[in-house]
C-alpha cells in the first residue's frame, strides 16, 4: 500500500516528519516497508508536446519524435510506438538527470537526438516500460515534471496484514495516525451536489445474496469521458495506478481513498439497466478488461445483465461493457462481496487485482453508500454529468454489528502493566470503537470496518498497540521447558546421521503427475497410481500431489550429473499423499538416491562407484541410529528396480520400504547413470523405535574366541535371516557375526547353498574355553537345524 504524504496530511493533521511517523506506524502494527521520495532523483524533466512523428528512416523499431517544451522545437529518437501527435510527454532535456543517469546529446543509427522521452517506470510513478508516459492534456508547456506530477513528496509503502483490509485505504491509515497523534480524522466529503431528481435507471437484483450481501447502484448521464486533470493522474501514479480516464480514474481514486473496490459500467451497454448478481452458468465464458477469455466456474459469482454476464464479481469486470471514449452515461456500482467466495475466484482464475486484494480480506458493508457518493461526486465534477439523486440499496439481510465485552482488570494482567478503564475506552474510540462503560467492564460496539477485532484478546491488543508495544515488560514465562517430541528428536537425529554419511539433503516438489509414475515403469493396478488430484493445477506435469518421492530425486541428481559433480548421495525426509475419500494421509517417507562415482581417482587407485552394498552400509547406519538391532533384507523384483538387485527392508518383522539398484530402463528415463541405486522408506516403522542416549560399554579384559561355522541351508532362505537367527542363538557370547563366503555347486545338494560365518565369542566374566565355545556352536547349530533344517558342513 502506497500512500502519499501530502495526501494524507489533507486527512489528519501530521507534526511529524515520514520517517518518525512510519516508525510510530511500524511500532503500532502497520509495518513500513520503505519511504520512496521519486522527485529526488530527477532534474531537468520537463512537459513537452508531441508535433510529428515520424519512422526512424535506418531503423525500424525506432521512431523519430518531434516535440516542443514551449522553449523551440527539438527532436528526440524514441523506442516506443504509443505516441500521438498532441500528446504531452515528460521529456529529458540535454543535461537532465535521471537516477545516476545524466542525458546527453546522442547519435542514433545517424539521427540525432535532442535528448529523452520518458516512460513511467523511468520516473519512478509505476512499474510500466512498455511505452512513452502520456500525460494530462492541461498541463503547461514547459513545466517541471517534478512539480506537475507531485514527485517532491514522500511516499509511504506499507505492508499490510491479511487481518486489517481497512488499512487497504488512505482513510484507514489517516485513522491510524489520528489515532497514534491525538489528531482529528478529516473524513472527505460525499454529497454530490446538486442531484437531479430523475429516476435512478437502474433496477439491481441479488438472486445470492450470501455471495453478495449489499450491492449499491448510482446513476449518472451527461458525461464527457476525456483525459484526467493534472492533480488527479498525479495522485494516481504516485500510488502506482495508471490513470485511463475521469470516469474510471474517479473510481480507482475512490478505491486508493477510502479502501473500497467500485466499477463503472457502460449504461447502454447493460440490458435494461438491469444489474443480477448471481452464480456462473455452467459453460459461461467471460472476455475481461485484460482481454482474456475466461471460462467461468458455477461457483464464481458475476454480475450480469438479463442476457449475459458482465463481470466477475469483486475481481476484475467486463470487456463488453466497460467505459469508453463513447460513454455518456453510467451505472456505478459499490457492493460487498462475500471474502472467500472473491478469494477463490481469483485464485481459480489466477487473476488478483487491487479490488480482489480488498474483497478477498473483508471489505466494510458500510462503505458503499459513501463510497459511491463519492466516486458520483468526483464524475459529475470531472466529467459534467447528471447524477441522480436516487439511491439503488439492495441489502436483504442488514449485517449487524458484533458487541464485545471488555474487562479492564483482564487487559491489564494479560499486558503485564497497569492500564486505567478510561485508557483504555479512549484507545479504543481513538480508532472508531463504541465504548459504553458499565463499571468495570467496557461494552464495545465493533466499527464495520474492523472485521478483526471479534473476541476480548483482539481488543486488549488494540490498547496494547496504540498505548505502545515498548511498554511489554521483558518478563519469561512460567511453564515448563520447551523441547521435541520423540519422533522429532528422531527425524532430527537421522538427518544429522545420514549427512554424517556423506549425503545432502534435498528439497523436491510435492507436486508430481502420472507422467513420472510413467516414467518409473509403475504397473497401472499399483498403489502409487492412487494420487490426490489437484482441482486447479498450474501445470499438467504439476497436476497432483505426489505418491513417491523417487522422481523429484532422481530429477535432482539428474541436474547435478549433468553439472558434472560425478557422483550424488542425495536423500529426503518429506511426505507422500495417499487419498482417503477425505483428507488424505500424509506419511513421513525417506528418499534416497545413489549415483555415479563414490570415491574419486587418485594417484593411490582408481575410484569407486555407489552400488546396491554401499548404499546398504548407509541405511544400516541409519538404523543403529534409530535404535533399530535388527532390520530385514529380503530379495524383491518389480519396477521400478533392478530384477535381481534388490531388496525389501523390514523392521520388527513389517515391510518398511525397499533398496535396489534402478532398473536400466528408468535410468535412461530419468538420464542418471546405469548402476544408480535408490531407496525409499516409511519412517514410522522406524519411530516406533524410541530414540535413546547411546550408553558406553566398558571393554571387556578377557579376550575373544574366533570360530567358524558353515552351514547348508535351502536356496530361499536369505543369509541376512540366517546371521539374525545366529545372533539370537549365539548371545550374549556370540559379540560379532559376520558372513564371509557363499558357496554353490558340487558339494552342496542342487537347490541348497552353504554360508560360512566368521563368529567372535566373548564373555564378561572370564576367558571361553574350547569347551565354552563348542557348546556355544552346538546351541547355534540345534537352532539354525530346527529353524530351517539346516546341516553343518565341514
Amino acid at each position: 500500500m502506497r500512500v502519499s504524504f501530502k495526501w494524507l496530511k489533507e486527512l489528519v493533521p501530521v507534526d511529524v516528519a515520514p520517517e518518525k511517523l512510519g516508525e510510530m506506524l511500524s511500532m503500532s502494527g502497520t509495518k513500513l516497508e520503505s519511504i520512496h521520495r521519486p522527485g529526488n532523483s530527477i532534474g531537468d524533466v520537463v512537459v513537452a508536446e508531441v508535433l510529428a512523428v515520424k519512422d526512424h528512416p535506418k531503423a525500424d523499431n525506432l521512431t523519430l519524435v518531434e516535440v516542443d517544451s514551449g522553449d523551440g522545437t527539438r527532436s528526440v529518437v524514441c523506442g516506443a510506438r504509443n505516441l500521438a501527435v498532441g500528446d504531452r510527454v515528460p521529456l529529458a532535456q540535454v543535461g537532465a538527470r535521471l537516477g545516476e543517469a545524466t542525458i546527453a546529446e546522442r547519435r542514433i543509427r545517424g539521427e540525432v537526438s535532442q535528448g529523452m522521452l520518458c516512460s513511467g517506470a523511468e520516473l519512478g510513478v509505476s512499474r510500466d516500460h512498455s511505452g512513452i508516459l502520456v500525460l494530462p492534456s492541461d498541463l503547461a508547456l514547459g513545466s517541471d515534471i517534478v512539480a506537475a506530477l507531485g514527485l517532491d513528496d514522500a511516499v509511504l509503502e506499507f505492508e499490510i496484514t491479511p487481518n486489517r483490509p481497512d488499512c487497504m485505504g488512505i482513510i484507514g491509515i489517516a485513522r491510524e495516525v489520528a489515532a497514534l497523534l491525538g489528531a482529528k480524522l478529516r473524513v472527505p466529503d460525499a454529497q454530490v451536489g446538486e442531484a437531479d431528481v430523475m429516476a435512478a435507471q437502474v433496477e439491481v437484483e441479488i438472486v445470492d445474496p450470501a455471495g453478495c450481501p449489499r450491492y449499491v447502484a448510482r446513476y449518472i448521464e451527461g458525461l464527457a469521458v476525456a483525459g484526467s486533470p493534472a492533480w488527479l493522474a498525479a495522485r494516481l501514479m504516485t500510488a502506482g495506478v495508471r490513470p485511463i480516464s475521469n470516469v474510471v480514474d474517479a473510481t480507482n481514486y475512490v478505491l486508493l481513498e477510502t479502501g473500497h473496490p467500485l466499477h463503472a459500467f457502460d449504461a447502454a451497454r447493460v440490458t435494461d439497466g438491469h444489474i443480477v448478481v448471481r452464480r456462473a452458468d455452467q459453460g459461461e465464458e467471460l472476455v475481461t478488461l485484460d482481454g482474456s477469455k475466461r471460462s467461468l466456474d458455477p461457483d464464481d459469482l458475476v454480475i450480469a445483465d438479463p442476457a449475459r454476464p458482465l463481470g466477475m464479481a469483486g475481481v476484475m469486470g467486463g470487456e463488453d461493457s466497460e467505459v469508453s471514449g463513447d460513454t455518456t452515461a453510467v451505472i456505478l456500482e459499490a457492493a460487498y462481496f462475500d471474502p472467500p467466495s472473491i478469494g477463490r475466484t481469483s485464485r481459480r482464475h489466477v487473476l488478483r487485482t487491487e479490488a480482489s486484494a480488498r474483497f478477498e480480506r473483508g471489505a466494510d458493508p458500510d462503505m458503499p453508500p459513501y463510497a459511491a457518493a463519492r466516486a458520483l461526486a468526483l464524475m459529475a465534477e470531472l466529467g459534467g454529468g447528471r447524477p441522480s439523486g436516487a439511491v439503488v440499496d439492495a441489502y436483504p439481510r442488514p449485517i449487524e454489528r458484533p458487541r464485545v465485552t471488555l474487562r479492564a482488570e483482564r487487559t491489564s494482567t494479560l499486558l503485564g502493566y497497569e492500564v486505567d478503564a478510561a485508557s483504555q475506552a479512549r484507545h479504543l474510540e481513538s480508532i472508531g470503537v463504541g465504548v459504553e462503560r458499565a463499571g468495570a467492564r467496557l461494552e464495545a460496539g465493533i466499527p464495520s470496518w474492523r472485521p478483526d477485532l471479534r473476541i476480548e484478546e483482539d481488543l486488549i491488543e488494540e490498547v496494547a498497540r496504540l498505548a505502545g508495544f515498548d511498554r511489554l515488560p521483558a518478563t519469561l514465562p512460567s511453564g515448563v521447558n520447551g523441547g521435541l517430541e520423540p519422533a522429532q528428536a528422531l527425524e532430527r537425529h537421522l538427518r544429522r546421521t545420514l549427512s554424517g554419511t556423506g549425503m545432502r539433503e534435498a528439497w523436491t516438489s510435492p507436486l508430481s503427475s502420472q507422467r513420472d509414475l510413467d516414467a518409473l515403469g509403475l504397473g497401472e493396478d499399483h498403489p502409487a497410481r492412487k494420487m490426490v488430484v489437484l482441482a486447479n493445477p498450474m501445470l499438467e506435469d504439476e497436476s497432483s500431489m505426489r505418491t513417491t518421492l523417487l522422481p523429484g530425486l532422481l530429477r535432482a541428481a539428474a541436474h547435478n550429473l549433468a553439472h558434472h559433480t560425478g557422483g550424488v548421495a542425495l536423500f529426503e525426509m518429506s511426505r507422500v499423499y495417499e487419498p482417503t475419500g477425505g483428507l488424505p494421509r500424509e506419511p513421513l517417507t525417506l528418499g534416497a538416491v545413489w549415483s555415479g562415482t563414490r570415491t574419486p581417482q587418485t594417484w593411490r587407485g582408481p575410484g569407486t562407484k555407489w552400488d546396491f552394498f554401499s548404499a546398504k552400509g548407509v541405511l544400516e547406519a541409519t538404523f543403529g541410529a534409530a535404535g533399530v538391532e535388527h532390520a530385514g533384507w529380503s530379495p524383491v523384483s518389480g519396477m521400478p528396480l533392478h530384477p535381481t538387485r534388490a531388496a525389501n527392508v523390514s523392521v520388527g518383522g513389517h515391510t518398511a520400504g525397499t533398496l535396489g539398484e534402478l532398473h536400466p530402463d528408468v535410468c535412461e528415463r530419468f538420464d542418471v547413470a546405469r548402476g544408480t541405486v535408490v531407496a525409499e522408506l516409511a519412517l514410522p516403522a522406524l519411530f516406533a523405535s524410541p530414540l535413546t542416549r547411546v550408553k558406553a560399554a566398558g571393554l571387556s579384559r578377557f579376550p575373544a574366541v574366533y570360530i567358524d561355522l558353515a552351514v547348508v541351508v535351502g536356496e530361499a532362505i536369505p543369509a541376512a535371516t540366517v546371521t539374525l537367527a545366529i545372533q539370537q542363538a549365539g548371545a550374549p557370547e556370540a559379540t560379532s557375526v559376520r558372513l564371509f563366503d557363499l558357496y554353490r555347486g558340487e558339494q552342496v545338494t542342487a537347490g541348497r547353498k552353504s554360508l560360512a560365518y566368521a563368529l567372535e565369542l566373548r564373555s564378561p566374566e572370564g576367558t571361553l574355553t574350547d569347551d565354552d565355545a563348542a557348546r556355544v556352536r552346538d546351541r547355534i547349530v540345534d537352532a539354525l537345524s530346527h529353524e530351517f533344517g539346516a546341516e553343518l558342513r565341514a
